[in-house]
């Protein structure tokens, strides 16, 4: 069961989105909160598993909010909820190490799928910020040593599948394996080369212009 947290100041949007989270199969919304503050109280005795989270909000905002939680709780992935696509915005929560962005003009039922290619990828960014992103991670900074990784084929296939938003499951079908041995091929990319996650290792191909999302 997936733990869920929302912060997010508007009280009817708030409401609503729990109530459509609780209905998704196997998700639970156990934290809401309508600032960064009332989060990280709340946060003291309730574990989660991913935040979803506004960027406007009073008090302590999205941006600062982001801040504090990877440095208390690394583990929580972050999907920022926002009605703003500007690059400079995505720009930002990017760098800051923020693994997905959902713009709340997207429909509903997108939002599921959203959670769980964050839960399983370790990332999610929409489809259509794609050019935006690309963008934006060709000419990021990152913590990523130089250094020249020779990938296998099947280990380029599945990094270029999931940079794509994919889930395991969908991989697995576009390359004719099980999804056992395609979790089995993420992790071994994640040790064998030493990435943190598979956000991290994309960032790399992506910064070397390996693949391109």
């Amino acid at each position: 069961m997936l733990r869920i947290a929302i912060t997010d100041d508007h009280t009817l949007f708030r409401k609503s989105l729990g109530l459509l989270i609780n209905s998704f199969k196997n998700m639970e919304v156990v934290v809401e909160a309508s600032n960064g503050i009332q989060l990280l109280k709340k946060l003291e005795t309730n574990q989660v598993d991913v935040l979803l989270l506004d960027l406007q909000m009073p008090e302590m905002d999205g941006f600062e909010t982001c801040q504090k939680i990877k440095e208390l709780y690394p583990n929580i992935k972050t999907l920022v909820l926002t009605l703003m696509n500007e690059t400079d915005t995505i720009k930002r929560v990017v760098k800051m190490g923020v693994q997905g962005y959902f713009t709340k003009n997207t429909p509903p039922k997108e939002l599921e799928d959203a959670i769980w290619k964050l839960e399983e990828n370790g990332f999610y960014f929409e489809k259509s910020l794609a050019s935006v992103i690309n963008e934006i991670l060709d000419n990021l900074e990152t913590n990523i040593e130089d250094k020249e990784i020779q990938f296998t084929e099947r280990e380029l296939e599945i990094i270029t599948l999931t940079a794509q938003g994919l889930k395991s499951k969908d991989v697995a079908d576009t390359l004719h394996i099980s999804t056992k041995t395609v979790n089995t091929h993420k992790q071994n990319i994640q040790n064998k080369y030493n990435f943190d996650n598979m956000m991290t290792a994309i960032l790399y191909c992506v910064k070397q212009k390996i693949i391109k999302i």
